[in-house]
């Protein structure tokens, strides 16, 4: 059965749930929005927080905790910012593994930040690189600061993770212009960031909204219109996403110790019809220029990916457009140190696609918590450097299986994608 719990801390006093020997505090506000293309501000403290359910429409942060965690416990704390296109997903998901790293001694702390337009639309009184989404996740890490000495973590050892549009957000917040000390190291899971800067967007944006792009008129509109925008905004950048923070410049940085993960058949999936049909060249050939590969790079690229993933050139060319690129850039620009992994199936023949390593790094069925990946994330949570080389040391990435078995180190795999794309 489950009863109440009460912690108090800067932010006020809160009231989580107890279950299983965990406590759970759902939905917290971490921030005060006054309107929805506004800029947040650090939630008043000293306030009376029911977080005893979860509320998956605010913005807000969750957290979970063991049991007897108090002041003084110092626990590694983790702080996730989960993925969905930078269109769906929320604090309040429990399948992030909060329940296994809690068991194991670290803190899980969830963040939920504005999606689509409010969250990403960039003004031209924006500040440079500025993004309100990155902003809320920044709140958030900054609510994490002042309060999570009172849950029992220690704010000079928090982690943050993130996934696809998340990893993006992770990596947007590592730059000099955002880092502010709030977390020690950082995981980016498939980074996926949209190719072109959103003011090279505006106009089709624009059109799609029959109103001018201000902060007024956007604060104005129903948002069934605001909503029918960004939709029809989505359908025209269908082979990217629609936004999202960019341009990404790795060489800008902190110097924060970093993890970059791909999974080997990230978006397989989307180009299967063509690569079964055997059309796998010619697709790429007709939406490569599109998607960022330059006409005089083409056919390299279709060579090379042909020697990686002869069977799948099209689903492939669709993950290194959408992944891989970034990963690579990063690996091979960021200041800090840096390592690279890929993940690949522990079957025979098969596949590691996008989200497949979140069960195996968060423990959730069918992997254990505490053994393969998982072990490893949690040690890296808890401060230990990984178990391979960095990316400088010759380019050196670890290849391994979703199950933590076979894992080796091979050396540039991603080169052939690094020769492909660039930034423009």
């Amino acid at each position: 059965m489950s009863a109440t719990v009460d912690v108090t801390c800067p932010a006020g006093t809160i009231t989580g749930e107890t279950f299983d020997h965990l406590r759970r505090f759902h939905s917290i506000p971490y921030s005060h929005i006054s309107a929805p293309f506004n800029d947040a501000q650090p939630a008043p403290a000293g306030l009376r927080i029911d977080a005893t359910a979860p509320r998956p429409d605010t913005i807000a942060l969750s957290l979970t905790t063991p049991d007897g965690a108090s002041r003084g416990s110092d626990l590694p704390v983790m702080v996730f910012i989960h993925g969905g296109r930078f269109e769906e997903g929320s604090h309040a998901d429990l399948r992030t593994g909060a329940d296994a790293f809690a068991r194991q001694g670290i803190i899980q702390v969830r963040v939920g930040y504005r999606l689509t337009l409010p969250g990403l639309m960039r003004f031209p009184d924006d500040a440079p690189s500025h993004f309100r989404a990155a902003h809320d996740c920044q709140l958030a890490l900054e609510w994490v600061q002042r309060n999570i000495e009172s849950f029992g973590g220690d704010p000079t050892n928090v982690t943050l993770v993130g996934q696809s549009a998340g990893a993006a957000l992770v990596l947007w917040l590592c730059r000099r212009d955002h880092y502010r000390g709030g977390f020690r190291r950082a995981l980016a899971m498939s980074p996926a960031f949209p190719r072109m800067a959103f003011e090279r967007r505006k106009p089709v944006l624009r059109a799609a909204l029959g109103k001018p792009l201000t902060r007024a008129a956007l604060g104005n509109a129903a948002p069934s219109r605001v909503e029918r925008a960004y939709r029809r905004l989505r359908r025209f950048y269908f082979t990217d996403m629609a936004l999202g923070p960019a341009p990404l410049a790795p060489e800008e940085l902190a110097d924060v110790e970093l993890v970059v993960t791909t999974t080997r058949e990230e978006f397989h999936d989307s180009g299967a019809r063509a690569d079964a049909a055997g059309w796998g060249k010619l697709a790429v050939r007709a939406s490569g220029r599109r998607m960022g590969l330059r006409y005089s790079r083409m056919r390299r690229y279709l060579t090379e990916a042909g020697v990686a993933d002869p069977d799948h050139v099209y689903g492939r060319f669709i993950g290194d457009s959408l992944i891989r690129r970034w990963a690579a850039d990063v690996a091979e620009n960021a200041p800090g140190r840096v390592w690279q992994a890929e993940f690949v199936s522990p079957e025979p023949g098969g596949a590691a696609r996008h989200c497949d390593d979140l069960n195996p790094l968060f423990g959730a069925p069918p992997y254990a918590p505490g053994e393969g990946l998982n072990a490893w994330l949690v040690r890296w949570c808890r401060g230990a450097a990984p178990c391979w080389p960095t990316y400088r040391e010759g380019r050196q990435v670890l290849r391994v299986d979703l199950a933590g078995g076979s894992r080796h180190v091979v050396t540039d795999p991603l080169g052939y994608v690094r020769r492909a794309f660039d930034r423009s």
